[in-house]
């Protein structure tokens, strides 16, 4: 599908969340100012990624694609102390089938400490962002 995957991803247009969805993720919900969350399922162990377009967050539960992985993953916002916000990021993985779970483990080996660094990169960025306003 042109326009969908890595490359899209890496396209410099748009707004971070933007580009997210052009990627392949999903918006699963929003609750403005506090959370974030969106989605994404396929075979993420496979060069192209392997990813099944699921349209919202309806589509998103009910997908259960066996050999596949659906991975949700959230931006959270939350006060503390007055002027204070703590900002978190979690990530939640749902394997179908054995196969998918094997998979996805030898792909998460490789990729988990870069996705680490990325998170811990965009949560300093927006610190920082936010120490300016």
């Amino acid at each position: 599908m042109r326009g969908y995957g890595p490359r899209a991803f890496r396209s410099t247009g748009g707004t971070l969340l933007e580009r997210l969805e052009r990627f392949g993720f999903t918006r699963l919900a929003e609750v403005p100012g506090e959370e974030l969350v969106f989605g994404i399922a396929g075979r993420f162990w496979r060069p192209s990624g392997d990813l099944r377009r699921l349209l919202d967050a309806e589509a998103f539960g009910a997908f259960a694609e066996d050999g596949c992985v659906k991975a949700a993953w959230n931006l959270r916002i939350a006060a503390v102390d007055g002027d204070g916000a703590e900002v978190s990021t979690e990530t939640r993985i749902a394997y179908y089938g054995d196969a998918a779970r094997r998979s996805f483990r030898c792909y998460w080996l490789l990729v988990g400490p870069f996705s680490g660094m990325l998170r811990r990169a965009l949560l300093r960025d927006i610190a920082r962002r936010a120490e300016l306003h």
